[in-house]
């Protein structure tokens, strides 16, 4: 009777094998292989990494704005197009803009306030409150590399146009009673030529605007975090924090709720 029940189990064990579909590997990427045999493991790395190729440009972008992709340095050049046209043409990006800041004042103005404390929200600063897409069209939205100075050199001109969307909301935070304050990663050598570049783009009142220290070599998580706890500790309650990365919402006292808004240029921590 074992040796039947043995043989009955190897039986079913072929059967299931056998029957098994063979299912090949999804390929949702498109890597480069190496046709040069003295070529390092390092640059055939780098070169696959620069040359990945997402076919559908928009689960990619899905992919960043749920931090599912990360640490990527450039967007995928097979999507230059594709971000140009969300951030341009389509007017997507100011639709999903529209979308997060109203939901932010839904929330804000449904809240009973306390008067024993002071109420603020923080707002981030880049692709926050101002927009820097007009730097990034010059290097194909976030697929070239660009020179770090280039960037500081678009920032001392104190162009960077407003984001509607988050000015509305700002205005509509202050009706409410909510204190707005604004923390950046831009160094505190940049503080002048900021806080003129953000007035004129409507942006006229603040409780604190908050620069990194010159020098620092902090990531933006860890600096957020500091300086909201700093916040904490001196009396203030943060109601909600807006921003483009998820190193703006990160760790600790981060507010009551956060709000991430849409950025498919680039990624930072």
């Amino acid at each position: 009777m074992k040796i039947l029940s043995l043989s009955l189990l190897l039986l079913l064990a072929v059967s299931v094998s056998h029957g098994r579909p063979s299912i090949s590997e999804p390929r949702l990427i498109e890597l480069l292989t190496s046709t040069n045999l003295i070529e390092t493991e390092a640059d055939l790395l780098e070169k696959q990494r620069l040359s990945i190729n997402y076919p559908d440009c928009r689960s990619w972008h899905l992919g960043v704005e749920t931090s599912n992709i990360i640490d990527f340095k450039t967007v995928p050049a097979n999507c230059k197009d594709y971000v140009e046209d969300y951030l341009i043409t389509s007017q997507q990006y100011r639709h999903d803009s529209k979308t997060v800041c109203k939901e932010a004042y839904f929330y804000a103005k449904g809240l009973a306030l306390k008067n024993d404390t002071v109420n603020v929200w923080i707002f981030d600063l880049d692709e926050t409150l101002l927009s820097n897409v007009p730097f990034y069209a010059n290097y194909g939205y976030g697929t070239q590399k660009h020179p770090p100075e280039t960037f500081k050199t678009w920032l001392e001109l104190g162009q960077a146009p407003k984001l509607p969307e988050t000015l509305h909301l700002y205005h509509n935070l202050l009706d409410i009673g909510i204190e707005p304050v604004l923390l950046t990663e831009r160094y505190e050598e940049l503080a002048e030529v900021t806080l003129k570049n953000l007035k004129a783009a409507g942006f006229t009142y603040w409780k604190h605007v908050l620069f990194k220290p010159n020098g620092s070599n902090a990531k933006i998580a860890n600096f957020k975090s500091q300086e909201r706890k700093k916040l904490v500790k001196s009396g203030y309650t943060i109601i909600g924090n807006i921003g483009d990365q998820w190193a703006d919402l990160a760790k600790g006292n981060a507010g009551r709720r956060t709000f991430k808004l849409p950025n498919p240029i680039y990624y930072k921590t």
